[in-house]
């Protein structure tokens, strides 16, 4: 189920299974019938981890965490695997409380560590003594795909910046170092921002303690580069323009699955889908690598998306359709073989005609286009000195106000802070169109550094021309340049991971990304011999020389798809011999990094 994770050099099913093997452990620890309460945040993640077989082969029922949850009348045990949150707890207690003249014995099971408070919370209320097992599932890194790791911490950069809270910080770390313990130790370290700062500390002192970091041997990651999403905002809020990041905009991608109306698929479907497929109220798509033609689309801009489809399209039915006179009776069982992979091809090749036609009809409305347009003058820096007329215009409408904000924040990213007196008017009219309640939301974007007033860096400005940042005349159809991933701008963070690959790359940037916030660290945890070269190398390991290297991108606060992408068409240029895993607190979009944020 797995297979999908073991495609590149760095084995992320390793990862998985270790993960796997923790809640097996865990699970025969307690004796007779079971049932598991998943709270909603951990529902669509344990099957990153585990797959349904697991439980089904041992009669463990699957249930949802809420206050009227009802158990199997044969579970003995009830096990919560649960996040550390005091609100969950009371709403076990009140499960213990309805349920403890059945003699059920209770467990919990916290992700990623046990929580203290948590526990006292149960003493204070009464019910300890009803629990069995109170263990950790130290779940700190999900693989989403081969080179894909998720803490699925939505609110990560919120936590911190807003909330002033650093625990995610902690458990980037324990990740970090979960992953030295599989892959070994990683010997070059750079990074930017203050919570990546935070993280590596933190990392290298956990690291030290068990005398990882220092004694361990060099593993398969030859660095890691570590990002704030604070150091680059207008590609957290930016449009992505490739399959996969349009479908995570408009219909969200959540935990490798796509939800969509069942109805979009029953006139494709009705020759080769189950009738399940055509009566249910919903159909759910399964994305990653593991499926050739997914794997071909994602991270391909959408203008390129139709030309593949009709390719594939056409193979098929030329495969399907070839003439059977003249063929051998061996020929012929080959092509009968055949027959099972060409029919799932082809609805692969149907599902994706379908999502294909119904983003295109998104990309088609006025709505898209103007706010497209919109946002690409801001990355080129056109008009932002003063209240734009088309957000201005926006507001009178009263249009929606996610999109609204989305542009103030782009705008603002695009000038590196408003004047006073601009971003006073903003906050006076939004206030007036959508009700002083809004001062709240905009009070959270200041907290979280996405809204400010200027000083005399103008970084953004700087970095668009020295570092290449957008592009006029784009190749959107078998690209030359990451910035086909918004058909025009190059994301800021990939841009600097490109220009790092190259000899002394480092050095030569930090001078220029000095401007950014925080600080911009590095450090060493082997003897080098230059820092864009590999470690040190002797005669004997000169056979070696020609492997890729492998880089870890760490993304404090999220990443998008759109950031993946770019890095992903890095990796497939010969000239660059790398590979990368890509590491992030979460997955986001644009709507969903504001949502979290506000």
């Amino acid at each position: 189920m797995f297979s999908y994770l073991q495609r590149q050099r760095v084995n992320l099913q390793l990862l998985q299974e270790s993960s796997c093997r923790e809640l097996v452990h865990l699970l025969e620890k307690v004796e007779g019938n079971k049932a598991i309460v998943l709270d909603d945040a951990l529902l669509g993640p344990i099957g990153l981890i585990a797959s349904p077989s697991l439980f089904s082969d041992r009669g463990i029922k699957l249930l949802k965490l809420d206050k009227e949850t009802r158990f199997p009348r044969d579970a003995a045990n009830i096990i919560y695997i649960i996040r550390t949150q005091i609100k969950l707890m009371d709403i076990i207690v009140s499960h213990v409380l309805r349920t403890k003249e059945k003699g059920r014995l209770f467990h919990i099971f916290f992700v990623p560590r046990r929580s203290c408070l948590c526990i006292k919370h149960l003493e204070n209320k009464n019910v300890y003594g009803s629990f069995g097992q109170l263990e950790e599932l130290p779940w700190n890194l999900y693989p989403l795909d081969s080179d894909i790791l998720s803490m699925e911490n939505a609110t990560a950069f919120r936590d911190v910046a807003v909330d002033g809270d650093p625990t995610v910080l902690y458990q980037a770390a324990i990740g970090l170092v979960q992953l030295q313990r599989i892959y070994g130790r990683i010997p070059k370290i750079y990074g930017k921002g203050s919570m990546s700062q935070g993280v590596w500390e933190r990392a290298k002192q956990l690291g030290t303690e068990e005398k990882l970091l220092f004694n361990g041997e060099k593993g398969i990651i030859d660095q890691i580069i570590l990002f704030d999403r604070s150091i680059d905002f207008l590609s957290a809020f930016a449009t992505q323009l490739t399959y996969e990041g349009l479908i995570d905009e408009f219909y969200g991608i959540r935990h490798n699955q796509l939800t969509l109306p069942a109805e979009l698929f029953a006139n494709r479907s009705e020759n080769d889908a189950s009738p399940a497929h055509l009566t249910a109220e919903k159909k759910t798509i399964i994305l990653n690598s593991g499926e050739k033609l997914y794997g071909e689309l994602r991270n391909k801009n959408f203008n390129e998306v139709g030309r593949i489809l009709a390719r594939n399209a056409k193979e098929i039915s030329a495969q399907m359709n070839a003439s059977t006179q003249d063929k051998s009776v061996h020929d012929m069982k080959l092509l009968v073989d055949k027959l099972p992979v060409l029919l799932a091809q082809k609805q692969s090749v149907a599902v994706h005609t379908t999502i294909g036609e119904i983003i295109r009809k998104r990309l088609d409305a006025y709505e898209f286009t103007d706010d497209l347009t919109a946002e690409q003058e801001f990355m080129m820096c056109e008009d932002i000195e003063r209240p734009s007329a088309y957000i201005e215009d926006l507001m009178a409408k009263k249009s929606d106000l996610k999109s609204v904000l989305r542009l103030i924040c782009m705008q603002c990213a695009a000038a590196s802070g408003f004047k006073e007196k601009v971003l006073n008017y903003y906050k006076r009219e939004l206030a007036h169109v959508y009700g002083l309640e809004i001062l709240l939301k905009v009070s959270n974007l200041e907290k979280a550094g996405v809204l400010y007033t200027q000083s005399e860096s103008r970084a953004y400005a700087v970095l668009r021309k020295t570092l290449n940042l957008t592009v006029d005349d784009v190749v959107e159809i078998e690209p030359k340049d990451i910035s086909y991933v918004h058909s025009f701008y190059a994301p800021l963070t990939a841009r600097i991971v490109e220009l790092s690959l190259k000899p002394l790359g480092w050095q030569s940037l930090k001078s220029q990304i000095n401007n950014l916030p925080g600080p911009t660290f590095e450090d060493f945890q082997a003897q080098l011999i230059g820092i864009g070269g590999r470690h040190t190398s002797t005669p004997s390991e000169g056979s070696y020389l020609n492997i890729p290297r492998v880089v870890l991108v760490f993304f404090v606060g999220g990443c998008t798809f759109a950031e993946i992408a770019a890095l992903r068409f890095l990796a497939c240029q010969e000239d660059n011999n790398v590979e990368f895993v890509i590491a992030t607190t979460k997955v986001i979009n644009k709507y969903t990094f504001l949502d979290n944020l506000t």
